[in-house]
């Protein structure tokens, strides 16, 4: 590298170009890009069935930590996602502002089972995934955790503290 190479490169506070820094995007790009989802995820899942009651899942999500459930239907297919946004919005329905009253607001209201307050198509991601192909859904939808599928089964679930976690430990 010539002088003016080395003097276009930019440095960080301690004198290391950007390419030393343990945050070079190109780097950890091409790092995760090799690890799947599947390497990550958790595999042991709290799962609720598409029939299960209301009040189950609630009570459900008082003796969990988790802020959401993937659904199942008989075939243990994922049809949806429930969580405490759905919830919440059933046992405050009376409380939120009369626009939102809508027909479908109405219905899940009414809810009775998961199948009809769940939130249907949820994103997901193959096993077989990479890692950044996670990070991007969950940035680009505002998420902190995916289902993982196979052939439409449900085989885990991945989450923003996963990937940050994994990430932490590659950067060494």
């Amino acid at each position: 590298m010539t002088g003016k190479e080395e003097e276009k490169l930019e440095k960080t506070e301690d004198g290391k170009s950007i390419e030393d820094s343990p945050r070079d995007r190109t780097r950890l790009s091409d790092i995760c890009a090799d690890i799947k989802v599947s390497q990550i995820m958790s595999k042991e899942t709290t799962v609720v069935k598409d029939t299960e009651p209301i009040e189950n899942i609630i009570e459900l999500m008082t003796r969990t930590p988790y802020h959401s459930f993937p659904v199942l239907n008989s075939n243990d297919e994922l049809v949806g996602v429930i969580d405490q946004d759905n919830i919440l919005e059933l046992l405050f329905f009376e409380r939120s502002h009369r626009t939102h009253h809508t027909h479908l607001m109405a219905i899940k209201a009414l809810s009775e089972e998961a199948s009809t307050l769940m939130v249907h198509h949820p994103v997901t991601i193959s096993h077989d995934a990479s890692l950044c192909e996670a990070a991007d859904l969950m940035i680009k939808h505002h998420i902190n955790r995916m289902c993982v599928v196979d052939d439409k089964k449900l085989v885990g679930i991945i989450s923003k503290s996963d990937l940050i976690k994994k990430i932490y430990e590659l950067r060494g």
